[in-house]
Formats: C-alpha cells, sequence, structure tokens
C-alpha cells in the first residue's frame, strides 16, 4: 500500500499528463512543454520515495509515453530522450541526497563519537552489574562476608568507597593498618591510609610504604596477589618500610587494566584467601565507581567545547548564592559572546566556527582560576562564575580576556580568523539577589557592550 506522500507526487504528474494531454487534444502548441515539466517531478521524488516507488513512477510515465506514440504525439526518439532525461534527472537528485546525507553526518561526527562513548560506557556498566550479581552469588556461600560487602555497592564517589572498604576490613578482620595505591593509565598517584587500634606502634607511625618497591614485587609476581612473612623477607620488609610481621598485597584488576593495589599489614596468615574471595567484588565496585563518574562528566560537558552545561551552570549558580548568602560573600559573573560569530559561520563554514568554538573555550579555561567555572550559555555565549570576585576585580579579569582574544588570531583548520568579544558583568549581591535578576543584569550589560559597538566590556 503506498504512502500518502507517495499518492500526492503520483497525483502530480498524472495532472501533468492530464494537461498535456488536453493541450493535445484542443492543441495549444504547449502539449510538449507540459510534458518537459514531468522531469521536475522526478527531481523532488527521490528525496520521498523509495527505489520500488520510483520504479512504479518510471512505469506508469513510460506507459504514457507508449500511450502517446500510439495515438502519433511522440515517436520512438521523443521517448528514448524523455525517459534518459527523466533518468538523469532522478540520479542527480539522487546524487544531490547521498551528498548531503554524507555532508550532515560528517558534521554531526563529534556528536556521533561522544554518543557513541556515552553509550560504551553505559553498556559497560549494565555488564559490570551483571557480573557483579554473578560474583555476589558466589560470595553467597560465605554469607556473612557477603552480607557486610553489600554495604560497598550505594558508595558512587571513590573516596566513600575506600572509607567504607576500610570500614568494613576493620570490623570483619584483624588488620594493623590498610593502604590503598590508586592508579591512572597504569600510573601511580597518590596512596591513602588508615591503621586499626591493633598495634599502636603501627598507629602512631607516620612513616609512609615505599610505594615504588611494593609495586615492583608486584610486577615480578606478574601483579597477583600475594603474602610477605617478616622472617624469611626482613630485607624487603625494611626496603618496603612496614613494621608489621605479615604483609598482604592485592592487585586490583578489572580486563587488563590495574586500578588500585590494597596493601595489609598485620594481619593473620589464615586470612589471605577469605580476602582472595573479596578481591573481585572490589574491583568490580571500583570500576563501578569510575564508569559512574564518567557518565557524569558526560552529562555536565558540553561534547564541542569541553566546558559545563547551560543546566550544570544553573544548578552551581544557585549553589553560589546560597554560599554567598550564608557566609556574607560576593561574587561575579561575566557573560561572553563572540561578535559576529554568524558572519564567520557565513564566511568560512560550520566547521570553522565550530573550531573557532572551541579555541574561544580553550583560551577562557586558561585564562581563569581553578575555582572559577566557564559555561556554555547559549551559541556562542559563555558564562563565567568568578567566587569571591567584586565587580573591580571582576571587570578586570574580563578585560584581560577580551585583550588576550583579540590580540590572537586562531588558526582554524587552514584559515586565521580574527575574533573579538564582548562581555556583560554583573555582581552578587549589589545588582541582584537571585540567579535570574543577576543573569537578567548581565545579559543587559553585554547588550550595552554590543550598543557601544563590541569588542568592550560593560559592568551593570
Amino acid at each position: 500500500m503506498f504512502k500518502i506522500r507517495t499518492m500526492i507526487i503520483l497525483a502530480l504528474n498524472l495532472v501533468l499528463m492530464f494537461i498535456s494531454w488536453f493541450f493535445f487534444k484542443f492543441p495549444h502548441g504547449d502539449e510538449y512543454l507540459i510534458l518537459f515539466m514531468i522531469p521536475l517531478i522526478f527531481f523532488i521524488a527521490p528525496f520521498f520515495l523509495k527505489i520500488r516507488e520510483m520504479s512504479v513512477l518510471f512505469a506508469v510515465n513510460l506507459a504514457f509515453f507508449v500511450f502517446y506514440y500510439c495515438v502519433g504525439a511522440l515517436n520512438v526518439i521523443d521517448i528514448v530522450v524523455l525517459m534518459t532525461l527523466l533518468g538523469a534527472v532522478s540520479g542527480g537528485s539522487y546524487l544531490v541526497k547521498f551528498l548531503n546525507y554524507s555532508f550532515e553526518s560528517f558534521q554531526n561526527l563529534d556528536i556521533y563519537k561522544l554518543q557513541y562513548e556515552y553509550n560504551k560506557f553505559l553498556n559497560e556498566l549494565e555488564n559490570i552489574n551483571r557480573r557483579g550479581r554473578k560474583v555476589e552469588n558466589e560470595l553467597m556461600r560465605i554469607s556473612r562476608l557477603y552480607e557486610v560487602t553489600k554495604k560497598l555497592v550505594p558508595s558512587l564517589k571513590f573516596d566513600d568507597l575506600v572509607k567504607e572498604l576500610f570500614d568494613f576490613l576493620e570490623n570483619n578482620f584483624s588488620i594493623k593498618k590498610m593502604h590503598m595505591m590508586v592508579f591512572d593509565n597504569g600510573k601511580f598517584i597518590y596512596e591513602t591510609s588508615k591503621s586499626t587500634g591493633y598495634d599502636d606502634l603501627l598507629k602512631e607511625s607516620k612513616e609512609s610504604l615505599n610505594s615504588k618497591k611494593i609495586i615492583s614485587i608486584a610486577k615480578k609476581n606478574d601483579f597477583n596477589p600475594f603474602i610477605l612473612e617478616k622472617e624469611e623477607n626482613s630485607d624487603v620488609f625494611n626496603e618496603i618500610k612496614t613494621k608489621s610481621d605479615i604483609f598482604m598485597v592485592f592487585p586490583l584488576f578489572i580486563g587488563d587494566k590495574l586500578f588500585a593495589v590494597l596493601a595489609i599489614e598485620g594481619a593473620y596468615k589464615a586470612s589471605f584467601d577469605r580476602f582472595r574471595i573479596l578481591i573481585p567484588q572490589i574491583a568490580l565496585e571500583l570500576r563501578k565507581v569510575e564508569l559512574y563518574e564518567k557518565i557524569q562528566k558526560l552529562s555536565i560537558i558540553d561534547g564541542l567545547t569541553e566546558v559545563y552545561l547551560r543546566r550544570y551552570l544553573m544548578d552551581r549558580l544557585e549553589e553560589e548564592v546560597d554560599r554567598a548568602n550564608r557566609l556574607g560573600l560576593t561574587f561575579s559573573i561575566g557573560m561572553v559572546d563572540i561578535d559576529h560569530f554568524k558572519k564567520c559561520n557565513d564566511k568560512w563554514g560550520h566547521l570553522v566556527g565550530d573550531s573557532v568554538l572551541k579555541k574561544i573555550a580553550e583560551r577562557l579555561k586558561k585564562s581563569v582560576r581553578e575555582v572559577d567555572m566557564i559555561a556554555r550559555y547559549g551559541g556562542e555565549e559563555f558564562c563565567i562564575v568568578l567566587p569571591d570576585t567584586n565587580k573591580k576585580l571582576a571587570k578586570s579579569v574580563a578585560e584581560r580576556l577580551r585583550g588576550s582574544i583579540e590580540a590572537n588570531e586562531i588558526k582554524a583548520f587552514d584559515v586565521n580568523v580574527k575574533i573579538t568579544t564582548s562581555v556583560g558583568i554583573a555582581t552578587f549581591p549589589e545588582d541582584g539577589k537571585s540567579v535570574s535578576v543577576l543573569i537578567e543584569k548581565a545579559d543587559a550589560a553585554l547588550y550595552t557592550a554590543k550598543r557601544r559597538g563590541r569588542n568592550t566590556v560593560c559592568v551593570a
């Protein structure tokens, strides 16, 4: 059954056939002109019809031309010319359609990549949950430990998870001290530790473990869990700088990626196998936290400019207003707009425009403090949040940003683009005590900067 759009195009074709027949029966000399309007239908049709429906359309027109041949209106050459014209026009239309699709796909490549990465994280998180449930089922055979390890599941922040883990180990094992050595892409980052009340000497010791030596020994053991006793390894214990008699190490992996190394001092030797049972569950929980943090980041970061999204900005501004009210502080916001950005897009194309947006965002991030925040507020508009900053200082910061962008051309692909910005500043609480009022005042100041000729900073 043909769809409505098919019937409409077919109806238009039939109308042209009828008009041509009418002019043929009542000669006005225009029947051929009407026939040569039919290719217009074949230029439009490929955008709406499938190949099968196009074949029906070709067949209908061929039948009509053959009918004209039978009544003496066309000869064989006319039919060949008309059918060739219809084929060429529809083929050209398909080519235009393909090129348009390819161009749109190229423009949206970054978005597709981000969506693919986001979906990959979600799928991996689902797989981790399934594997986690499998490990939990295995731990049912040691129900007491299983019930306690479930306390780790709600933790979705790394520091909270490590705290829960340390508390769990302290409450369920005889341990003197615990260490978590954290890695990022195989590189050691930092170590966090906790002492228990089982050994005052270890509890009071401020000397850090020799993490490099521990990692070196773990590497020699192919990063398998291992246990060392002081009697047999006194030199190693001195190098590690541990004062216990038993030292256990458990590398935490997911796949072939090393996330962390858990080191335990002063536990009973018989506990080693019980720890090994828990390690897969602990590793899965660490991976879950990492995936959660990545997904959280993807949900608040703009894929093109890699600054915060507007919805996250609004939440942070509400928090900043609340903090400033409670502590009697001030802060400023700046609305930054790229001057004549539409002309840039029109002249160089959207790919260059996207590159300019990305480079502007990079310059903004490099020019502010770590405590400051940058978000993409709209198409070519950014918002800068400056905590503990009065209006005078905020204007000075904005002038520095504006001057830096003006002074340095942006290289986008093979084009050097001269860009300027306009900035509007509003300060809490003198310009407003709510987020909506502050943004309104900053926007008004930005509008004033635009009216004054752009490439300037105005305050509310």
